[in-house]
């Protein structure tokens, strides 16, 4: 499925990263900036989600009670517990993903796309052709296992170069530039000038730069340096976000203080360190702009659907269709 996804959605996101960058580029703009851009688009995309997820916390304000009566009346037998919650489920009509991970669901297609657009930055950033990035890529690929490389490899110039780890050759083209020149000139490798040229354009505008941070680069758990700023920035901003989506879950879910709820709060923080450590920098970039765009997200959109305004809300819809349903039954008699 992974495979799938990174296969198809990969070209069209590449596309748009493309044009994005087109618009950045106008203004002498890093595609860190173009990152950012495509961020905004793909959370734009999703609100249409949130909406749906604010509207499902207050309907899972709404049953709350409910759910106590249910937890009271089958204490002990949690099995039944869990049948007649999911019966409830169903005759309110309610999902209890769309007040959970869906968001989250939906979002990874996005962030698949954006590693393939991350690791193929001579189509998606610098827009070689397929046939001329994939030349370079086998070139490169060639000259890893040449002795050319081993003697670079026992000068420690290019030791963190991992020979297995094919989607980093194109990143790595990039930013050892000078290196695979040097090695295409002395094997007669046949790649136009014209594309050499842009690549060298390319990297001397310093486009793949982004505040001093190599957007290519993944960050090193063993060795300290300026990219731990991308893991940190990322932590922090997850933990900003997880601390107010869990305030208003309180708001509408008294349950939402039960033990083990900071456990929770916290492994989507850690998780976020983490991934980010695994990964260019690019998409470290990506993680701490969605962070904040759904901080502020949240924020606006509890003002505009507040759980209260949504509670209420429901409350006259299900008061307006249940007297609807008595008017029904009355003319059936009648």
């Amino acid at each position: 499925m992974y495979n799938l996804l990174y296969k198809y959605i990969t070209p069209i996101f590449g596309y748009i990263m493309l044009f994005f960058y087109g618009i950045v580029d106008g203004f002498n703009g890093s595609y860190g900036i173009a990152i950012i851009f495509f961020t905004l688009f793909a959370r734009f995309l999703m609100i249409p989600t949130t909406i749906s997820q604010q509207k499902g916390m207050a309907k899972q304000q709404r049953l709350a009670p409910k759910i106590r009566r249910i937890q009271e009346r089958y204490a002990g037998d949690q099995q039944k517990i869990q049948q007649e919650t999911q019966n409830l489920y169903a005759r309110e009509g309610y999902n209890p993903m769309s007040a959970g991970c869906l968001p989250l669901l939906i979002q990874m297609p996005f962030i698949i796309g954006l590693f393939g657009v991350l690791y193929n930055p001579l189509r998606y950033a610098i827009g070689l052709d397929a046939s001329t990035s994939d030349l370079i890529t086998d070139a490169f690929k060639n000259m890893i296992s040449s002795d050319f490389f081993k003697g670079l490899v026992k000068s420690g110039a290019m030791e963190e170069i991992k020979a297995n780890q094919e989607r980093y050759f194109s990143l790595y083209a990039i930013q050892h530039f000078d290196v695979f020149k040097q090695y295409v000139t002395d094997n007669g490798i046949q790649i136009s000038a014209a594309a050499l040229n842009k690549i060298q354009a390319f990297i001397d505008a310093k486009r793949f730069t982004f505040f001093g941070l190599e957007l290519g680069v993944v960050p090193t758990v063993k060795h300290f340096s300026k990219y731990w700023l991308i893991p940190i920035l990322s932590g922090i901003t997850s933990l900003a976000s997880a601390l107010i989506t869990q305030a208003q879950q309180k708001k509408t879910n008294p349950q939402a203080n039960a033990p083990g709820m900071g456990c929770t709060m916290l492994m989507m923080p850690a998780m976020s360190v983490w991934f980010t450590f695994l990964f260019p920098c690019g998409i470290g970039v990506y993680w701490i702009t969605s962070n904040v765009f759904a901080t502020a997200q949240t924020l606006i959109m509890k003002k505009i659907y507040s759980p209260q305004k949504n509670v209420a809300k429901l409350m006259i819809a299900e008061s307006v269709e249940r007297r609807s349903r008595e008017n029904s039954v009355k003319r059936i008699h009648k």
